[in-house]
């Protein structure tokens, strides 16, 4: 665990460095006239803050000798694969579809695919979800949702 903790941490540290670099180049402004880059910069130093945590206890762990090869071996490359196939679906037939249904087909492959739930769970989950997202998105925030073809969302 202890390789798989460092290289972890240490890819997201720069991926938080590169956040702030970003939102300081975009302008910072202050609290209260916050500039482009405000939130850029502190969600950027927020990860190289946790990323440094990680980092830290990783070093502290003892290791296990041979620990280095075991860092692929249990990584499950067939869900992988079926998870990125269905977000290219996902993104390829959203127009089509429209945002509610799209969006549920992905949740109910998903909650059966990498953790597989039970058929109820599934369906109800991504009902839900996709409808509360709508909420949220379409109504509360005013974003232009697709309609698809079923004319709702």
């Amino acid at each position: 665990m202890r390789y798989k903790d460092i290289f972890s941490s240490l890819f997201w540290m720069v991926i938080g460095a590169g956040l702030c670099y970003g939102g300081y180049e975009l302008e910072l402004g202050t609290l209260h006239d916050p500039g482009s880059g405000f939130i850029f910069f502190w969600v950027g130093l927020i990860m190289v803050g946790l990323s440094l945590s990680i980092f830290i206890r990783a070093l502290k762990e003892k290791g296990k000798a041979g620990e280095m090869r075991l860092i692929w071996s249990e990584v499950q490359w067939k869900k992988i694969v079926s998870v990125l196939v269905a977000l290219f679906l996902y993104g390829y037939f959203f127009q089509t579809l429209g945002f509610i249904l799209s969006a549920a087909l992905l949740l109910v492959f998903l909650f059966k695919a990498v953790e597989p739930q039970r058929w109820s769970v599934a369906i109800l989950g991504a009902v839900v979800s996709s409808l509360v997202a709508y909420v949220v998105f379409q109504v509360w925030l005013g974003s232009q949702l697709p309609k698809g073809l079923l004319d709702i969302g």
